[in-house]
């Protein structure tokens, strides 16, 4: 076997001489292509104008077939008859040719505008502003509006459920509970107004009667998932009534089984979690909160009417600002506050004690569904070993499970986050509103519920038990 010779190793200098000729060739054959590609478009501009002016040519000899001479009589008449002929087909020969010149330069002129045009439709497509992560949570709202105008307009929608889209949809009435009673009260108003129709049963009809109005809510705004409890309730109560029963006695019993769940499962549960979370409140306390939560502006002003000492910092965020509401209605009550954005929420992080906060919906894996910005807290809480406590009654709980706020979520107006003038004509902004975000259970110390402290795990059991 012969031994290789020793092969020498470059030098770092010398492999980047290399690798720099090798560039610079790459970069001159590119030159060369590009030359070649124009300079073969010209040839093939000059070629199509030659042939242009060849078709432009004009007819400088046509030759016609004299007819011979013959001797009979008709010959000789049919004869000024064949010359007329030949000078038509000469004439149409000609315009004939004519007409192609002018098509073949009209084809020429009109092929740049083509692509000008094709240029301009690009440019000016109707611009559709969609993240296309959040493309299924997009609602095409003109036919929706449509429908919703063709159900109200034929009176199959009744006015207090027309009255309470207006209100979900411009945000007048917002929050869970608040959107619940506001459904259960318009649910009441429209059982007392209904007639059963002859030969009808009161459930059936009334189930009939009530699908239009909900379908109008749903296009104005989606369902909560309390409303979503709340609705399943009431009809489950309405499928046990008894055929035979009449319109009074099924009106009362309605009425009854809507005023015991808003007793029981909405005030009397608040009350429960206030007298919980009061125990946990001490003298000297700094609680911080995000956004506003109704039970939440319960719990502190409750505390303080019992002469706790604590102070509060109310974190917000944009679009909405909806935690000015909550620093409007302590201040009001006397209680000292402090108003931060979400910035800065681990710079404020460190003066607090405990943190509070709301509740859109427990899922069933044991995570939260709060206002979009909730998960940001729990996680610098996290950080800083500060106890996060939600509150939230058990009518809220889902057996839905959701491990982030993408499948499932709700989209704010795009107005609310920017004007109107700034994203609507450029199709590179396109604005997104998240309401709502997901929590994981480990950011969370325990669950606030009217039954008792518990923590994110017990879901399913709440859910297990509770009736209906």
């Amino acid at each position: 076997m012969m031994d290789k010779p020793p092969t020498e190793e470059k030098t770092r200098e010398e492999v980047e001489a290399e690798r720099k000729a090798k560039r610079a060739a790459k970069q001159e054959r590119k030159k060369a292509a590009l030359e070649k590609q124009k300079l073969d478009g010209l040839e093939n501009q000059k070629k199509s104008k030659e042939s242009s002016t060849e078709s432009t040519l004009p007819i400088d000899s046509v030759k016609v077939s004299k007819p011979k001479p013959d001797v009979s009589k008709t010959a000789q008449k049919k004869q000024p008859t064949q010359k007329f002929e030949t000078t038509k087909k000469v004439i149409n020969v000609k315009s004939n040719k004519n007409k192609e010149n002018i098509v073949v330069k009209n084809v020429e002129e009109i092929k740049p505008t083509a692509k000008s045009v094709n240029l301009v439709k690009k440019s000016t497509g109707p611009v559709t502003h969609k993240v296309k992560l959040f493309n299924h949570l997009y609602i095409d709202s003109i036919s929706l509006l449509t429908e919703n105008k063709l159900k109200i307009n034929s009176g199959k929608v009744h006015p207090s459920f027309i009255k309470l889209g207006v209100q979900m949809r411009t945000s007048v009435v917002a929050g869970s509970n608040a959107r619940c009673l506001a459904f259960l009260y318009a649910l009441k108003q429209t059982i007392s107004d209904f007639v059963t129709p002859e030969h009808k049963s009161f459930a059936r009809s009334f189930e009939e009667h009530l699908g239009p109005a909900i379908d109008h809510l749903m296009a104005c705004r989606p369902f909560s998932v309390s409303m979503n409890n709340a609705h399943k309730s009431i009809m489950w109560h309405v499928k046990r009534l008894p055929h035979n029963i009449s319109d009074g006695h099924a009106k009362e019993a309605l009425e009854t089984v809507i005023n015991n769940y808003i007793y029981v499962q909405i005030h009397m549960a608040g009350k429960a979690i206030c007298i919980a979370a009061q125990n946990k409140i001490a003298n000297g306390d700094v609680i911080l909160t995000y956004g506003y939560s109704s039970l939440i502006e319960r719990i502190l002003t409750n505390a303080h009417s019992n002469n706790k000492q604590f102070s509060v910092i109310v974190v917000d965020s944009a679009p909405w600002y909806e935690g000015r509401q909550l620093l409007h209605r302590l201040v009001r009550n006397n209680i000292k506050c402090t108003y931060v954005l979400l910035s800065a929420t681990s710079f404020i992080m460190t003066r607090a004690t405990k943190v509070l906060l709301g509740a859109h919906a427990l899922l069933a894996n044991g995570y939260v569904m709060g206002r979009a910005g909730s998960s940001q807290i729990a996680l610098v809480a996290k950080h800083f070993n500060v106890p996060v406590l939600v509150c939230c009654e058990t009518y809220k709980f889902t057996e839905r499970v959701q491990t982030d706020s993408i499948v499932f979520n709700e989209l704010g107006d795009e107005n609310d986050v920017m004007p109107k003038e700034q994203w609507l004509n450029n199709r590179y902004l396109t604005p997104l509103g998240l309401r709502y975000d997901v929590t994981t259970s480990d950011l969370i110390t325990a669950v606030v519920t009217e039954i008792a402290i518990l923590p994110c795990t017990s879901v399913p059991v709440v859910l297990r038990v509770r009736p209906n």
